[in-house]
């Protein structure tokens, strides 16, 4: 299987200790390079036992292959992106919402001083 078919652990791109005190460099180390490193393990072996069978023309069972893959791949996807949703204090996109997000907060609650003050959301 060429390697560009197969999936990668991608760099984060804060050092492990740049999210203190919100997460902890122990954390966040163990979460990207255990757990994502699991997903993307997982994945790959996968493909490699679908290639492999496809080479020796050998049977596999398809639906409970593919539902794994799917877990798989879907954990290094989402991870993925948690990643890039997560930023060191002042590096990341602003302290306001832009975009949708900003148009309705401002349409429900008027202004973004008073969501955050609202009991109506998660604390």
């Amino acid at each position: 299987m060429e390697s560009q078919k197969l999936y990668t652990l991608p760099e984060l791109d804060y050092r492990y200790d740049a999210l203190v005190p919100f997460i902890s460099e122990d954390l966040l180390r163990v979460h990207h390079t255990k757990h994502h490193t699991a997903y993307v393990e997982g994945a790959n072996a996968i493909l490699r036992k679908m290639d492999e069978a496809k080479i020796k023309l050998t049977d596999f069972d398809a639906k409970a292959t593919f539902k794994d893959l799917s877990f798989q791949v879907g954990g290094h996807l989402l991870h993925s992106l948690f990643w890039k949703n997560l930023a060191p204090a002042g590096k990341g996109g602003g302290d306001l919402p832009t975009g949708n997000v900003a148009k309705i907060i401002q349409e429900e609650y008027g202004s973004v001083e008073r969501f955050k003050k609202s009991s109506h959301r998660p604390q």
